[in-house]
């Protein structure tokens, strides 16, 4: 009875001994996470859930897209109100759009001038473009990112592009593709591989979702993409109108695309440098910015007549006689010859533009009123105001190694700068006459890029002038060229 008592104790002291050990199964505090409840969100500390609603909205993949039918609606199964596929060559295939950018060049029977042509750039550029009802899809948000997988024919075509967008048609933003900011920081290129490019939106002054967007090119380019997707959203968007769309976005509007310097642009690819083609001038008011952008520090209408029409400017040049009152003999007024020649000049922050370089021509539009005017005048630069270079307009060397001459023709007169004895670049640029004489002169501009320059200062800028000076106006032998003229 004894053994029996003891067998019966000892199984229960092990059924205690059980009950007390650790379980293994979920405790009320501690439920297993499923889809219905979900692991607490870690980066809250645990106690919060994680946002709801999509991470993600695709704005377009090219599914089963044909450039000549717009589909009702999109691959995201958001409608597509319309879509533009302008002034380019384009083919689809496996889902992946080829876009061969063919934008219209200048044509003066489309366009009264150059000025008109470039703040119209929306319509003559290489145009895609799509718009959206991205605001009816479930859980839209304002987002921090869009990535677009592209990939180029010949890489760089980022400085051939622009994006922008036009959300509601209410609200304008632009941007060379350059100068889109990524989300590590660093600018956008496009390359020849395919590569996932993760706009950072704020950063690069757009707004964190749209329902117009355009991918455009200002010169000729092929890229292929393959989708456009926004991605971590930052906020909900009110979508019951367009007023409250628009309340939500409050990114500063950068404008439409003829508003951006696309002819700097077009300039920067082209390996051409506006100096200046008189656009909008005034002899008597200088403007703060010239046609190509950049600041104008200062201009010079001296010792003349002069007028500006449909972007022509007129001179008639009235240097100064000899005056005894003025200079003690004729020595000292063919020293300051700068000083009495009749003078048109300009110093421009050429160094302030994109991509600048020293280049091998200069080319000058222009007619004399008598032709002949070559004889008469001078051309000279004084870059930084620290180096000084002088010719007589005559001896100027054109690219075909002839030398220049003015007629009453319009002329391109592409002078040669090296040959002529000039660097290839300058911030201050004078054309001067020492006898009365009337030229019209139409556009300046650099040509064909021969080395970088290091703008970082004004010594590093000059360092890079390896043209022996030929020195200031004064110094080049006036009273000969004068007298020739008899």
């Amino acid at each position: 009875m004894k053994r029996n008592l003891c067998l019966l104790l000892a199984l229960l002291m092990l059924f205690a001994v059980a009950a007390c050990a650790p379980s293994e199964s979920p405790s009320p505090s501690a439920p297993v996470p499923s889809p219905d409840n979900p692991s607490p969100n870690p980066s809250t500390g645990g106690d919060e859930p994680p946002p709801s609603g999509p991470s993600t909205f695709l704005w377009d993949d090219f599914t089963d897209r044909d450039p000549n039918s717009k589909p009702d609606i999109g691959p995201n199964g958001a409608s597509i109100w319309w879509d533009n596929w302008a002034n380019m060559r384009a083919s689809v295939e496996g889902g992946v759009a080829t876009i061969q950018y063919r934008p219209k060049a200048f044509d003066p029977e489309d366009y009264d001038d150059e000025a008109a042509y470039y703040a119209a750039a929306g319509d003559w550029m290489g145009n895609w473009g799509e718009a959206i009802d991205m605001w009816s899809l479930d859980g839209i948000a304002w987002c921090k990112y869009l990535t677009i997988r592209i990939k180029g024919a010949e890489g760089g075509e980022e400085a051939k592009m622009i994006m922008d967008w036009h959300p509601e048609d209410s609200r304008f933003f632009a941007a060379r593709f350059a100068d889109l900011v990524l989300a590590d920081g660093s600018n956008a290129t496009i390359t020849t591989d395919w590569q996932d490019l993760v706009i950072d939106l704020a950063a690069s002054g757009f707004p964190g979702m749209t329902n117009a967007l355009h991918l455009r090119a200002f010169a000729e380019c092929t890229v292929s993409l393959d989708s456009l997707t926004f991605s971590e959203p930052v906020g909900p968007i009110d979508a019951s109108s367009a007023e409250t769309i628009m309340a939500g976005i409050t990114v500063a509007e950068s404008g439409r695309p003829g508003e951006l310097p696309i002819r700097s642009f077009v300039e920067a690819v082209s390996g051409v440098y506006l100096w200046d083609d008189f656009t909008d001038r005034d002899p008597n008011s200088k403007p703060d910015l010239g046609p190509n952008g950049a600041n104008i520090w200062w201009d010079n209408w001296a010792n003349m007549r002069a007028s500006v029409e449909d972007g022509v400017a007129t001179i008639q040049y009235r240097p100064k006689a000899f005056d005894p009152e003025d200079y003690d003999d004729e020595a000292a007024y063919y020293a300051a010859a700068g000083d009495w020649m009749g003078n048109w000049g300009e110093a421009i922050n050429m160094w302030a533009l994109d991509g600048i370089r020293f280049c091998k021509y200069l080319t000058i539009r222009i007619k004399g009123a008598e032709g002949g005017e070559e004889a008469k005048m001078i051309m000279d630069w004084h870059p930084e105001d620290g180096k000084f270079y002088a010719a007589r307009f005559a001896d100027l060397v054109l690219k075909d190694g002839s030398k220049a001459t003015i007629t009453t023709d319009w002329q391109d007169l592409v002078i040669d700068l090296a040959a002529s004895g000039f660097p290839g670049m300058t911030n201050a640029l004078h054309l001067r006459a020492f006898a009365e004489c009337t030229v019209s002169i139409d556009a300046l501009y650099f040509s064909e890029p021969a080395g970088p320059i290091d703008d970082t200062s004004a010594e590093t800028i000059l360092a890079g002038m390896t043209a022996p000076e030929t020195g200031k106006p004064g110094e080049l032998p006036i009273k000969d060229f004068v007298a020739a003229l008899k």
